[in-house]
């Protein structure tokens, strides 16, 4: 079995890369995808920790986010090219980007009266990709609020007062930037974007992939894009989004198995370019 969506601490999980390989051993998994926000540094340690594991695979991958109308979309890119000099550009500018938000952000609650410091966000995020997850735990490490919810709900949610709009590409460049890496675009969790209207335009634009399991979706959300990716012809994948216990959602890992044929699907795929 195999869970095609875990993030590490290299963006906004809680869980090291090794400490992922080392849960999906224990579970008993044959592959995992770590597929961090804007960051392919956890891949190199997962591989490494993965050679203690003969049976388990890590695929690298990544998550990315674009924009429609003021709605964030993600896309999964599988079996990237993840040392790829150009893909590691391009992430480390989306990772200034993230920066200066989290800067723009703590300026924001800092103006509403609240306790906050930059550098104890940065301390959370180590050299991971900085996101709104880890302003909402040093809030909730500073006792500012009483969990990690609370801090999206009353101030970080794209309509509270502390919210600060990303830069973002549009899912065509996106999903550029995924195939330009080698790699195999999904449409991450649809079920919570209510965007079914345009997936034949990001068919259009190159993904070959929907993420039909979530932990997020609902049984009927399942069968419906089930149907879809059937409709498509796109390779239907899932995973847990497993983000780690502190993340308010708990451990997640475990929660999703996708049989192992979806990993060698999205293998063919990529084999089919390779000359």
């Amino acid at each position: 079995m195999v869970d095609l969506h875990l993030h590490s601490s290299a963006s906004d999980g809680t869980f090291s890369p090794q400490e992922l390989v080392q849960l999906a051993f224990q579970l008993n998994f044959r592959a995992i995808a770590i597929t961090d926000h804007d960051s392919v540094e956890g891949v190199a340690p997962a591989l490494k920790a993965q050679e203690k594991y003969e049976d388990l695979e890590v695929v690298p991958a990544v998550e990315l986010g674009s924009d429609i109308e003021g709605r964030d979309i993600h896309f999964l890119g599988y079996l990237i090219d993840w040392e790829s000099s150009w893909l590691k550009q391009h992430l480390s500018d989306l990772r200034e980007a993230r920066f200066q938000r989290a800067e723009k952000m703590v300026k924001r609650l800092r103006e509403l009266g609240l306790e906050l410091e930059l550098e104890e966000v940065l301390a959370l995020s180590g050299e991971g990709a900085v996101g709104r997850a880890h302003v909402a735990r040093a809030l909730l490490k500073k006792g500012q609020i009483g969990s990690v919810q609370e801090a999206f709900d009353r101030y970080l949610g794209r309509l509270a007062p502390a919210y600060v709009e990303k830069y973002a590409f549009t899912p065509r460049e996106v999903i550029n930037v995924i195939k330009s890496s080698g790699g195999i675009a999904v449409l991450a969790h649809p079920g919570l974007l209510k965007i079914d209207d345009r997936i034949p335009e990001f068919i259009d634009d190159g993904i070959e992939g929907l993420e039909v399991v979530h932990s997020d979706h609902l049984p009927h959300q399942v069968k419906h894009y089930e149907k879809l990716a059937e409709e498509y012809g796109l390779v239907a994948t899932g995973g847990s989004d497993c983000h780690g216990l502190g993340s308010g959602r708990g451990l997640m890992l475990g929660s999703v198995r996708m049989p192992l044929s979806v990993l060698e699907k999205l293998k063919e795929l990529k084999s089919i370019r390779i000359p």
